[in-house]
């Protein structure tokens, strides 16, 4: 007997021509029917070991319990029903979503776009599922496998908002892009018992998680720019587990990576990151949630149903973590908007395309804040340089700058012209500004005028002793007091520098010579933004006190203007916000003053042609680089908190 059951082990083939299964007609029916749960349908499905990727679960049909004609026909209709499986489930979902509405659903409506942490199809009830359970009506654009770039080329969500008055935004993407897009082994190093986890990342994996980070501040926007207020949920996973997986543990182990709390620790590590990253950006949100769901499926085997995805309960558990932030945010709950059946009316032969007319304008937002500084000084005070320095179209900068900040949505917070540029105008506008800004805002600051150089006082200029200054009405500011007010900005504040001065650098005292007249004026009629270094020095005499207070100097003592941990500070010194600056040179060359605006300013507008301008910070500089004369290149740099979304903005973007 027991050896007979052995036999019939290979039940199978029994199995296959048996009267268990179910006929594709049969289960054709089964998924359209929109009273049977995926629950129901398991049975019939396995994963595709195969085909799947890691955020793209397929299906195959169980042969166990589909009968499947081995004809052409026959196995057409199969690979029909299994290539329907996320569209079946989407049809589904859309179906319920409209059955509860017509209801009388008294709840926020929700639309939701996601990975296969909102659809895993059939085999697993996943986030969207336990919402659903839970009494939400959500019209679900969800598909597992999809990716960040295709759901923003598509713009489905955006029309789903607008077609439904949603209140309420869930979106989950992201994760394919950084557990390394499919491949973990192209971010990562070979083995090294001497390198920490994190350590065995390689850079590479930033530029991953950037373009997540990009990707979701399109989405993010896009969505803020919809009328109704509509609450934003996003989360970064959970940190996965692998377990001799295909997608994490197997290529691990071949770079020698093999012991599984290491393997768990850079897996952690990556997720931790994308975390991180995320929370910095979603500050700048205030419509929007990051839910930190870190430790929400935990660490436990019996916790995760496959390297990536967690199990049915701990789906659930992820869901309450989404409905006790719906509950606390107390999103508009339906009830004033049409019924169901109008609304469908009135969108009827609608075509699912991006709602430009929905859309903000360009550079403005309605949520955050931007705020501007223009100082242009066409002279400054004879009484302390020695010299009024005069110069033609450094007004006309500040206020030609002034008119395409408002346009672009910023509060103007100053025009400080000649006379009024002074130090301490200057400083105390930068500093109320820094108190006023939140994450997401931005800063910017515009200047035109001369630049000159004074002693290096913390030995920060290693190259030639020298600190960049801008000469403001009454004294010049050192690059050291200009870093002390970027360090006031919080994390989260984008600051844009624009400077259209000489940033005098190594080979500055042989300026005049690299220009074809007298005293720097080039061929041209130009003149340089340069205070001449006689002038610079006869300033620095004249006032060496104040100057040597500000910084590091013989006279450093308690009454020192600036703090010790800014004038001592590191080169490598941190700040917590992203500080952007494009100059108008380079350090060894000058900034031609013109006659209508500065050269480089003159440049810039014409790029920027009144806001016809299309891409992104370095474009926009390259592009000015390229009408501007080979002897003032101007230069752009960053410091301070790396902030990729920032990097793809376009130009003047709050």
């Amino acid at each position: 007997m027991a050896r007979a059951s052995k036999t019939r082990k290979p039940a199978p083939r029994k199995r296959n021509s048996g009267a268990n299964r179910i006929n594709l007609q049969q289960l054709h029916e089964k998924l359209a029917d929109p009273d049977s749960s995926e629950a129901s349908l398991r049975e019939y499905f396995v994963i595709d070991e195969e085909r799947s990727g890691p955020f793209t679960p397929l299906l195959a049909l169980n042969p166990d319990k589909v009968a499947v004609p081995d004809t052409p026909e026959g196995r057409a209709r199969g690979d029909m029903a299994v290539n329907g499986a996320n569209w079946w489930c989407r049809l589904r979902r859309a179906r319920r979503f409209n059955r509860r509405m017509a209801q009388g659903y008294k709840g926020p409506i929700i639309v939701s776009e996601g990975d296969s942490w909102f659809q895993y199809p059939i085999l697993l009830d996943d986030v969207i599922d336990h919402l659903m359970d839970m009494g939400y009506a959500i019209r679900s654009l969800d598909a597992g496998g999809d990716t960040l770039d295709n759901m923003i080329a598509s713009g489905e969500y955006v029309d789903g908002l607008v077609q439904t008055g949603a209140s309420v935004f869930l979106f989950s993407a992201g994760g394919n892009d950084v557990l390394g897009g499919g491949d973990i082994a192209n971010v990562l190093r070979d083995f090294d018992p001497d390198l920490t986890p994190a350590e065995h990342i390689l850079p590479g994996f930033q530029d991953l998680l950037d373009a997540a980070i990009v990707g979701y501040d399109t989405v993010l926007r896009n969505v803020e720019a919809l009328p109704g207020n509509i609450l934003v949920l996003c989360h970064g996973y959970d940190r996965p587990l692998p377990n001799k997986g295909k997608w994490l543990g197997t290529p691990m182990a071949t770079l020698g990576i093999k012991k599984a709390d290491v393997q768990r620790d850079i897996a952690g590590e990556m997720i931790d990151r994308f975390n991180a990253a995320l929370a910095q950006l979603i500050a700048g949100f205030p419509n929007a949630r990051h839910l930190d769901l870190r430790g929400v499926v935990g660490p436990k085997a019996n916790r995760w149903h496959d390297e990536l995805h967690p199990t049915d309960s701990a789906y659930r558990s992820v869901a309450e973590c989404f409905d006790a932030a719906i509950k606390a945010a107390k999103p508009k709950v339906f009830g004033s908007s049409p019924r169901p059946a109008a609304r469908s009316l009135a969108l009827r032969g609608r075509t699912l395309a991006l709602p430009t007319t929905a859309l903000a304008k360009p550079g403005t937002s309605s949520m955050r804040k931007g705020l501007s500084l223009h100082v242009g000084l066409n002279r400054i005070d004879p009484g302390h340089y020695g010299s009024d320095g005069a110069l033609a179209a450094c007004i006309a900068d500040a206020e030609d700058m002034r008119d395409l900040a408002k346009g672009r949505g910023f509060d103007v917070v100053g025009l400080l012209t000649d006379e009024k540029g002074t130090r301490k105008a200057v400083t105390k506008a930068i500093k109320a500004a820094a108190d006023d800004l939140k994450p997401g805002d931005m800063f910017l600051y515009t200047y035109s005028g001369h630049g000159s150089q004074l002693p290096d006082f913390n030995d920060d200029e290693r190259d030639d002793r020298l600190d960049e200054t801008w000469c403001l009405f009454d004294g010049m500011l050192l690059d050291d007091e200009a870093y002390e007010l970027w360090s006031r900005f919080r994390e989260g504040v984008r600051v844009f520098v624009l400077l259209d001065c000489c940033h005098s650098g190594s080979a500055i005292r042989n300026a005049p010579d690299m220009f074809a007249g007298p005293q720097g004026i080039s061929a041209d009629g130009r003149k340089p933004r340069m205070l001449p270094l006689s002038v610079a020095a006869r300033a620095f005499r004249r006032n060496r006190a104040l100057y040597e207070k500000i910084g590091k100097g013989p006279g450093r003592d308690g009454g020192a203007l600036l703090a010790d941990e800014i004038a001592l500070r590191p080169q490598t010194a941190a700040l917590r916000c992203s500080v952007r600056l494009i100059s108008g040179c380079q350090d060894n060359q000058l900034s031609m003053d013109g006659f209508f605006n500065g050269r480089f300013t003159e440049e810039m507008l014409r790029v920027w042609n009144d806001g016809q301008f299309r891409g992104n910070y370095a474009d926009f500089h390259e592009t000015i680089v390229s009408g501007m004369p080979p002897t003032q290149t101007p230069n752009h740099y960053k410091i301070g908190v790396n902030d990729p979304a920032f990097d793809a903005q376009a130009p003047f973007t709050i």
